[in-house]
């Protein structure tokens, strides 16, 4: 079985192939010339919900989203503006990633493979970039970015590792990268053009930076 249910409006670009058995997608689609990309290969894998369907509204937006295995999900999808950007692949089993994209020019690229890992990314603003990437068991990314030209490079590696990012402000920039088991970052930045570079490598670091 394959579902596919789509609502498009004023010179919406559409593109979606679905591969395999018992995928879903549900998408809706509001202004001109956004463009929405899906291909789903395995078994169970979703893209939003008849209740919640992947939404772009506004102008240029674009999204390419990649699923290969099973039951991977992207539960909560919404770009609201004009020309953001968002790449998502997973890989494996039981993945699950959350985009908000609202404002002009941001951009999220989002990869996880293997099992069972979470990303929750929020970008509120104007050319924000987020660029994680997870592989493992059960890692977790929550990066939120809430102004202009703010910059998150997550990588994670391992089982467990855990990072909560924030930007507030403009110019900021966070660098993190975790390798082993029960690592976390927590990291804060408030304010303008604030820079941070953390890596852990082994189990159970754990590291807090908070820069105003």
């Amino acid at each position: 079985m394959k579902k596919l249910l789509l609502s498009a409006s004023i010179m919406a670009i559409m593109s979606t192939p679905v591969l395999a058995d018992s995928n879903e997608v549900y998408m809706d689609q509001l202004g001109s010339y956004n463009q929405f990309s899906s291909d789903q290969s395995g078994d169970g894998n979703t893209i939003g919900s008849s209740s919640n369907a992947a939404t772009q509204k506004g102008h240029s937006n674009y999204a390419d989203l990649d699923q290969d295995g099973t039951r991977n999900g992207i539960d909560r999808f919404l770009q609201k503006g004009n020309y953001n950007r968002a790449d998502i692949d997973q890989v494996g089993y039981g993945n699950d990633s959350n985009t908000y994209q609202y404002g002009d020019g941001n951009e999220t690229n989002v990869a996880q493979y293997i099992y069972d890992n979470e990303s929750d990314t929020v970008q509120v603003g104007d050319g924000n970039m987020i660029d994680a990437i997870q592989f493992g068991i059960q890692n977790d990314i929550d990066a939120e970015q809430r102004g202009n030209g703010n910059t998150i490079s997550a990588s994670q590696i391992g089982a467990k590792n855990d990072l909560d990012a924030e930007q507030r402000g403009s110019g900021n920039m966070l660098t993190s990268s975790q390798f082993g088991t029960y690592n976390r970052i927590t990291s804060h930045q408030h304010g303008n053009n604030n820079l941070a570079q953390l890596s852990q490598q082994g189990h159970a670091n754990h590291a807090n930076v908070v820069q105003h």
